[in-house]
């Protein structure tokens, strides 16, 4: 996949990937060497055993964007469409800017049946789902807080400042960074909030049925073809009531999608 040698290269650095025990008198963890080993399998072609191998790293409870982009690539060089996109997705919550993950994501879409056309947002909402992917929710919570502080600090001049101009100004500056302040505070609860997120799925099922009512009584709706995205909003029994980006809902079988988290 693209530029997946040269990132691969970059992210075998120690530590990339966590959680394995460590190698005897090596120095080096066991994941280490199973990362290094499914590059090589990657490289080599061998996309079976590199995607085996990066099965076992992620059983060890590691996760990485980086581990779940190269997944994805291995599960697209194999025609697994519906599972590339499951683990393209799971890279993308982690690192939403990566414009690789970005690319290989639109590129698995298109070789999917269903076209999914989502529901126009209002445009705040569309920039504010866009603003908060800027920054991880970490960076945007400190920012938010040092913000707050400046805010704070301008305040106390306005109230402590002998001259009028100054106090003004202060005032004036500290209702702003308090503003920013807020808005970082919300991007910080929104980077979050895309990042914990466990109602969204992938439709792994070659054809699923979507019924308007769980249970085989339902009325068919419409029918879903693998990696097509769904939000789940609730779960009966073995059911599902999903949500199509496009507004559209209905009960699918839970063992056909797969949640991206």
């Amino acid at each position: 996949m693209k530029k997946f040698f040269f990132l691969a290269m970059l992210l075998l650095a120690p530590g990339i990937v966590s959680g394995a025990q460590h190698s005897a008198g090596s120095g080096r963890t066991v994941a280490d060497s199973l990362w290094d080993y499914a590059n090589s399998c990657y490289t080599n072609a061998a996309y079976s055993e590199a995607l085996d191998v990066y099965l076992q790293i992620e059983q060890t409870g590691t996760e990485s964007a980086a581990l779940y982009y190269n997944m994805g690539n291995a599960y697209f060089k194999m025609h697994y469409m519906a599972q590339a996109i499951v683990y393209y997705e799971k890279a993308l919550r982690l690192d939403p800017n990566n414009p690789d993950v970005q690319y290989n994501l639109s590129v698995a879409r298109d070789q999917c049946i269903d076209r999914i056309e989502p529901v126009p947002q209002f445009f705040v909402a569309a920039w504010l789902h866009k603003s908060h992917r800027v920054l991880p929710s970490g960076m945007w919570s400190a920012i938010s807080f040092v913000l707050l502080a400046l805010a704070l600090g301008l305040f106390l001049l306005f109230l402590f400042a002998d001259r009028i101009k100054v106090r003004k100004t202060s005032f004036v500056l500290s209702i702003l960074v308090f503003l920013l302040s807020v808005t970082s505070g919300i991007f910080a609860w929104q980077s979050k909030k895309e990042m914990t997120r466990e109602d969204t799925a992938v439709v792994v099922s070659a054809v699923s049925p979507v019924k308007s009512a769980p249970g085989a009584q339902g009325k068919d709706l419409l029918v879903l073809h693998e990696g097509t995205k769904v939000r789940v909003l609730e779960e009966m029994g073995e059911w599902a009531r999903i949500e199509l980006e496009d507004g559209r809902q209905g009960w699918v079988l839970l063992h056909e999608i797969v949640f991206v988290y």
